[in-house]
């Protein structure tokens, strides 16, 4: 969503020491726009069956195109990382503690139903009022740019970094048909660019190692 930010890596450490203290719900939930890089829509379309699988968390998420931004295309795949697995293993235990659960059921519930018959998915709101109470509860600036998108925006900064820029390798990991919207998920870090404009000066002169430096007193013979 255009006008949201990235979080810095200091503001997802913050970010991080605040959600593993949250509920198993809500933990999962920011854990895992924030590790798959899924639109809020897409996380909240995840069902039971989703990422459990014989009774075991699943090593990667789908998200059927029915469920994707324009509804085509193919169905986009994530690992599961290891933050997003202990997450998902917390979550579900604590659900297996109060519900029979069934493939179909959706994984992010509202509080307001208790019994099977009677759940609720979580809605877009709740989904953003609980991002956004981590964000707040982490002392996170708001400077009017946080959002859900954030955590998307985050994880492609990620993805776009540790494949050494590539920008084709973002575009596809995001799932943009059109390179120039994928552009616009990225934005320039003010350190990396203090530490370029720092490389500009060709005046100053490399260090030379104390090695290769004469002994004080003993000056340099020539050959003989």
């Amino acid at each position: 969503m255009a006008g949201r930010r990235s979080l810095t890596p200091l503001e997802e450490r913050m970010l991080l020491s605040v959600v593993r203290e949250l509920s198993p719900r809500d933990r999962t939930l920011v854990t895992a726009q924030w590790f798959t890089g899924f639109r809020i829509s897409e996380i909240l379309s995840l069902t039971i069956g989703s990422v459990l699988r014989s009774g075991e968390i699943v090593s990667k998420i789908g998200i059927a195109p029915r469920n994707m931004k324009g509804g085509y295309g193919r169905t986009r795949w994530i690992p599961v990382l290891p933050e997003l697995h202990r997450a998902l293993e917390s979550y579900i235990g604590w659900l297996r503690r109060r519900l029979e659960l069934a493939p179909d059921m959706p994984l992010f519930i509202s509080r307001e139903g208790d019994a099977a018959e009677n759940l609720r998915p979580l809605s877009r709101e709740s989904a953003r009022r609980i991002i956004h109470a981590a964000f707040t509860a982490a002392a996170i600036e708001n400077d009017g740019r946080l959002g859900t998108h954030t955590l998307r925006k985050t994880w492609a900064r990620k993805v776009y970094k540790n494949s050494g820029n590539d920008l084709m390798i973002l575009k596809a990991a995001l799932n943009h048909s059109d390179v120039s919207v994928t552009q616009k998920y990225l934005e320039a870090d003010e350190d990396d660019v203090m530490a370029a404009i720092q490389k500009c000066d060709f005046t100053r002169k490399p260090r030379v190692p104390r090695t290769a430096l004469a002994p004080v007193g003993k000056p340099l013979t020539a050959a003989a």
